[in-house]
């Protein structure tokens, strides 16, 4: 076509405008609304006990929720701004100051006197962090697919840690105050697979630049 004029026009009449995203702190705000019924809901399909809260360390228990709770938001907002190009996350340095404290907190729980012998609520604890997380997942996916991945699999893996975390917070709510060592094992065990199958699955739908 020689007429390039009519040509720009024909293109510019074809065009849609596009719909700004929102700012990161509403989108993880959405994204929380959405994810936090969904979880609750799905926590109901896994056999679990509620947690004693007069027992001694329970207050040391909710502490740790909160922080889990505070990584969760953290790691979302930190994933979504990843996704977009001249954006950075939050410094790994908060990030691993909250874990550390919550590593501390979670090792200092775990009774003097370990149990021994296989205690099935271990395996309990690992499927609720797996079925809590999936709804979670799904929905963390479908946000970041929204924008094009600036840095996919970073965003991805940074998505699943903040769907784990929040697990993790909700796990507080049914389970004992103290911890066994397999039991924690297997905590962090379900924290790596929803990470993992946060990036395997969501790299599939998540749009790259």
């Amino acid at each position: 076509m020689s007429d390039h004029d009519l040509l720009i026009k024909r293109l510019s009449d074809d065009m849609q405008p596009v719909k700004p995203l929102r700012a990161t702190r509403w989108r993880v705000i959405t994204w929380l609304a959405l994810a936090l019924p969904c979880g609750i809901a799905a926590s109901f399909l896994v056999p679990r006990t509620l947690t004693d809260w007069s027992e001694p360390g329970a207050l040391r228990a909710l502490i740790q929720s909160v922080l889990a709770f505070m990584l969760s938001l953290l790691a979302v907002g930190s994933a979504l701004n990843m996704s977009i190009p001249g954006r950075r996350g939050i410094s790994g340095k908060v990030l691993i100051t909250l874990a550390l404290v919550w590593l501390g907190l979670s090792l200092s729980s775990m009774p003097g006197a370990m149990s021994e012998g296989h205690d099935p609520s271990n395996t309990r604890c690992f499927s609720f962090l797996l079925v809590v997380s999936t709804p979670m997942m799904v929905l963390i996916i479908a946000t970041l697919r929204r924008s094009r991945a600036h840095r996919p699999l970073q965003s991805l893996a940074m998505a699943g840690l903040g769907v784990a975390c929040l697990a993790v917070s909700l796990l507080a709510f049914c389970h004992p105050v103290h911890l066994q060592p397999l039991d924690f094992l297997l905590h962090l065990a379900g924290v790596a697979v929803v990470v993992s199958v946060t990036v395997l699955f969501g790299r599939r739908w998540v749009k790259w630049d």
